[in-house]
């Protein structure tokens, strides 16, 4: 069997990237080692990726199964060491809330996109070594009908912190293992506080709870006990247990009818060696492990898919040249990495249960976190835009941010930068309605031509004339001057690599 393109599994990193990739006419198999359902990991979608999902007209789908899941789906604030609130208003995106969705239903939507669009998804399926050729990957898997062996250009790796891919790449997995243990559980319990989510530490540990079942049935807590962090991750959670660290930091008998389900997270943290080998790539988890911290590690990984999808997919289909691939690791290695740093920082914060720890987050909360800059920071921090993509500095200062969704007068109607992305490709902005870039194109690249006058134009972008967009919304050129067709060729040709 022979793909373009093979990605070893099937959850939130590995369907993103199959999608991008079938979008732009790719051929993809998925191949998932799991038969069953995800259980209730990650629920927290964050404005960064649900503006992603609104590129491709996929965010409302999200949010509409949100809502039939809990009441009020969209929250405007958000944690960060333990501490709230991070308020989201202070990002300046269409989506000003976290959207509160577990991920077996996140999977799910993706999985039904990836179907729609072409992609073959086989579940069951083991992969069992992976071997690189000059001109193709190998993959050899056991199935439950016999052995699978696929050919293809590319292999993505987005098989996990365990990830088989990585294995046989032979690369390294850089950090350190756990220092403490958390426990996560669902319970069904009656609504134990009127607020969505309550958080309490104090020198027995920490605890947050919110609701994550359907119709709010479940509460979902997250518990790290000062004494019970240093049982070993495999022993099993029992209810009696999540009873005693409940009673503990909440000091008070929490009484629930049943726990659904409970495992213990880890502060394990590690980083590949490399995110890139040959013809093979690695995404999410395979590529990085590391605690929790504010429930953000899911949104990482699909945007490293979204990064790497529309630039495999556009060397593919020859639309750009191969040391684009190349950007994938310089552009989101720094971003894990900064992750790592960040994840660090609030594990040696949050969990210092003693007096003087205890001190300094309730001073932090109540004098440094409502500072609108500070916010803003760590906002921009939760959703891995701290930095921009490395850019030349003689470029536009706006050049590797993520691109506002800007509204554009056109002489056909409004439309906004979310909108625009929809076609998955390139867009180019002539800002001065004069339909410079009209026809414009580059041996066959996807490239949208739009032309209008910018609204209320974001900061930073007040005084362009042309814009450059990348299919997944980073800014690659930017220009004060008088639009030129010439300037636009140029700058395409340096986005996609063609010499």
């Amino acid at each position: 069997m022979t793909a373009r393109v093979v990605v070893v599994g099937g959850g939130p990193s590995g369907l993103t990237v199959a999608t991008e990739l079938a979008r732009a006419g790719v051929d993809v198999v998925v191949l998932e080692r799991r038969t069953q359902p995800v259980q209730s990991r990650a629920g927290t979608i964050l404005p960064r990726v649900l503006e992603l999902l609104d590129s491709r007209g996929l965010a409302q789908n999200f949010i509409d199964r949100a809502s039939t899941i809990r009441s009020n789906p969209l929250i405007p604030v958000h944690i960060w060491a333990g501490m709230q609130p991070v308020e989201w208003r202070h990002l300046e995106s269409r989506f000003g809330f976290r959207l509160v969705l577990p991920q077996n239903h996140t999977e799910e939507l993706l999985l039904e996109e990836a179907l729609r669009l072409g992609v073959v998804v086989k579940h069951g399926v083991t992969v069992e070594s992976v071997v690189q050729q000059s001109t193709a990957v190998t993959v050899t898997a056991a199935a439950e009908d016999g052995p699978v062996s696929l050919s293809a250009d590319y292999l993505v790796g987005a098989d996990g912190g365990r990830s088989i891919v990585r294995s046989q790449l032979g690369l390294g997995f850089e950090g350190h293992g756990p220092t403490f243990t958390g426990i996560v559980a669902d319970l069904r319990i009656d609504r134990p506080w009127p607020e969505a989510r309550r958080m309490i530490d104090n020198d027995k540990g920490w605890v947050t709870s919110f609701p994550f079942g359907e119709n709010e049935s479940i509460t979902r807590f997250n518990i790290v006990h000062a004494e019970r962090r240093h049982a070993p991750a495999a022993e099993p959670v029992t209810a009696d247990e999540v009873r005693r660290c409940l009673t503990d930091v909440l000091e008070k008998d929490l009484p629930f009818d049943d726990l659904v389900w409970a495992s213990r997270f880890t502060d394990s943290l590690r980083i590949a060696t490399k995110f890139q080998q040959g013809r093979v790539f690695l995404v999410g988890e395979s590529a990085r492990i590391h605690y929790p911290a504010s429930g953000v590690g899911m949104n990482f990984c699909i945007q490293d898919a979204f990064n790497l999808g529309w630039k495999l997919a556009a060397v593919i289909n020859e639309h750009a040249g191969p040391a684009l691939l190349a950007t994938y690791e310089a552009e989101r290695r720094p971003v894990a990495e900064a992750l790592l740093r960040s994840v660090a920082a609030q594990c040696s914060v949050q969990f210092d249960f003693t007096p003087e720890g205890v001190a300094f987050k309730r001073m932090f909360e109540r004098e440094l976190l409502p500072i609108p800059e500070v916010n803003r920071r760590i906002g921009l921090e939760l959703n891995g835009l701290s930095f921009p993509y490395p850019a030349d500095s003689h470029q536009h200062p706006m050049v590797g941010y993520r691109c506002p969704d800007l509204d554009l007068v056109t002489g056909s109607g409004p439309t906004r930068m979310g909108e625009m992305l929809r076609d998955h490709a390139l867009v180019l902005i002539d800002a001065t309605g004069a339909g410079t870039y009209a026809d414009l194109a580059l041996q066959g690249a996807p490239v949208r031509a739009h032309s209008g006058h910018i609204v209320l134009a974001p900061s930073g972008l007040e005084d362009v004339k042309s814009l450059l967009v990348r299919p997944d919304g980073y800014i690659a050129w930017a220009c004060a001057d008088a639009p030129a067709r010439e300037d636009a060729q140029l700058a395409i040709k340096r986005c996609l690599a063609v010499e």
